[in-house]
């Protein structure tokens, strides 16, 4: 008997012991209206899937910030560049805080475009021992190699230089992600006078959370993700110990930017009305990434996340619409809308890009000018170009009188060259109303098959048609340049397709005339779409590069350079 009654004696003492336990372990998100979503659908259905999409940049920091100061047990952070300006030092001020009050937080950040500073990041190191961080693939053990070591880094591993983390993923307390376009710089949350992203994130909640956190597991113990510690220079400073340190917000550089945000972030009736209220339930969500490292081979042909992604553009039925930063189609690419198209006559691929007035990288819209009259005369693509300060500017970026008049002294004062404008930077995708993806993958070969890329599919009809509604804005007249071919006689047009396409697939792009060219509705005029019958009379043809700055500029001039000579850089653009 008495044996039975120690028996007893345990079992009761182990589950009080579990019950004290249960009450230690805070709540995820606790004391935010997003953690009371979290409790709620906890209670009531486990496998319940909330998604938001978070279009404002103001918006986005704000969400971020509040995130990490609602975060009880863990903050875990991918990116592809983490900069040094006064949004990346208030981020990594509220990681550091957090910290100090027991969440762990870690960071994994690629190392080719981020801080390289070797005493800030030996600060960050030794700022709190809950706070760790880890960089993708540095040359050489450093943070900030010699030139010479990364031609050498370049010349003995092309690729592994090449294939970086593109990711863009963050997790709060196991039970919340964020992930999409958006970077960590002043530029992706409307804080610059000069360039500012138009960029996408999606928030959401569910089972796919936990996949996301597996699959940041993979990262962080992937053996080319080195701590700071370990790294060599960074090391140095840590034993020299000379390197500058930011105990106190007050040492901290912020710009006076914060203010507003400061309060805003610690409001909860402010996350109620801008986040919780707007994460609704939706039907299915999948996690999407490739893993560390991409699939093995020069050019991973089978990619984790593209295989996915061509997954479900194979299900198009009437209508694929993309938005992408960059539009350089590789083979396969191209392959894969002519087998849909054949497949479906009547499918429609419609896709919102950079122009040359707005894009951020000259060598990925070359490569898409150089291959613009494939496009559009081959493939049958619909491709608008955004213009750099879009009719939507004000609703997506409210604050921008304030940035502008800052961008007015700046180029008084010889700070900057151009005044305030948009490059698109969101990655999504809608298909048929049934499917959309938010994440960090572009439609150029690097996503395909370099870079690591991630993101949140949604199989739910009323997400899918809210994404298409934003993404067809985009593509109005006010906001877009549509691509069209020029009305040409039928004896020239059918000498310059033949002549222009054979040109486009040689390493060297002489012919001078293009097929194609950028239209602007004409005022009062209905919207058609390229071949109806009304086109040449509601559109006017405003040339390759409208939206440039002058009669021909250094944009345009090295654009037509790179698209003589850099087909054979196309599968690293």
């Amino acid at each position: 008997m008495s044996l039975v009654r120690g028996r007893h004696c345990q079992l009761a003492i182990a589950f009080l012991a579990g019950a004290l336990f249960a009450r230690a372990v805070p709540a995820p998100l606790a004391g935010s209206p997003i953690g009371e979503l979290l409790a709620q659908d906890s209670a009531e259905a486990p496998a319940r899937h909330r998604a938001l999409r978070i279009e404002s940049g103001y918006d986005a920091l704000l969400l971020r910030v509040h995130l990490i100061r609602a975060a009880r047990e863990s903050v875990e952070l991918q990116t592809f560049i983490w900069t040094n300006d006064e949004c990346g030092r208030l981020l990594l001020w509220e990681l550091i805080e957090a910290a100090r009050r027991g969440v762990r937080v870690r960071l994994i950040v690629d190392q080719l475009f981020s801080e390289k500073s070797p005493g800030t990041i030996a600060f960050i190191a030794t700022a709190h021992p809950n706070l760790e961080v880890r960089h993708y693939r540095p040359a050489f053990r450093r943070i900030d190699p010699a030139l010479w070591r990364r031609a050498v880094a370049g010349l003995v591993d092309f690729r592994g230089v090449n294939q970086r983390m593109h990711n863009k993923v963050m997790l709060v307390d196991g039970a919340v992600l964020l992930t999409g376009g958006r970077n960590v710089e002043n530029a992706y949350y409307d804080h610059s006078p000069e360039l500012n992203y138009r960029d996408r994130d999606v928030l959401a909640t569910g089972p796919a959370v936990a996949e996301a956190r597996r699959i940041f597991e993979d990262f962080w113990n992937y053996r080319h993700v080195i701590p700071s510690r370990a790294l060599k220079d960074v090391a140095r400073e840590i034993g020299q110990g000379g390197f500058k340190r930011f105990e106190r917000r007050e040492d901290w550089d912020f710009g006076g930017h914060f203010a507003g945000l400061d309060r805003e972030a610690s409001d909860a009736a402010v996350a109620r009305a801008r986040f919780a209220a707007g994460l609704r339930p939706v039907a299915a969500a999948r996690f999407i990434s490739d893993e560390p490292g991409k699939a093995r081979g020069w050019f991973a042909k089978d990619a984790r996340g593209t295989l996915a992604l061509r997954g479900v553009m194979e299900r198009a039925q009437a209508d694929v619409l993309v938005q992408t930063p960059y539009l350089v189609l590789s083979p396969a690419a191209r392959d894969l809308v002519r087998a849909l198209r054949a497949r479906r006559p009547g499918l429609r691929f419609r896709i919102s890009s950079n122009s040359l007035a707005s894009t951020d990288n000259l060598l990925a819209y070359s490569g898409n000018y150089r291959l613009r009259g494939l496009y559009i005369g081959r493939l049958g693509l619909e491709v608008h170009e955004m213009k750099p300060r879009p009719a939507t500017l004000p609703l997506l970026f409210p604050r921008h009188d304030e940035w502008e008049r800052r961008g007015e002294t700046r180029i008084r004062a010889g700070g900057q060259k151009r005044g305030l404008f948009f490059s698109l930077h969101a990655k999504s995708l809608v298909v048929d109303d049934a499917a959309a993806f938010v994440g960090s993958y572009n439609l150029d070969p690097r996503s395909e098959s370099l870079n690591t890329e991630a993101g949140l599919l949604i199989e739910d009809a009323e997400f899918a048609r809210g994404l298409r509604a934003e993404i067809e804005r985009d593509l109005r007249p006010a906001n877009s340049w549509v691509i069209a071919r020029r009305d040409l006689p039928l004896a020239l047009e059918t000498v310059n397709s033949l002549v222009g396409g054979l040109m486009a697939l040689t390493p060297v792009e002489a012919w001078p005339l293009q097929n194609t060219a950028s239209f602007e509705l004409l005022p009062g005029a209905a919207e058609v779409p390229p071949g109806h019958a009304d086109f040449f009379r509601n559109y006017r043809d405003v040339g390759a590069f409208p939206g440039s700055e002058g009669w021909i500029t250094q944009k345009e001039i090295l654009t037509r350079l790179y698209k003589a000579v850099g087909a054979p850089l196309t599968p690293v653009l």
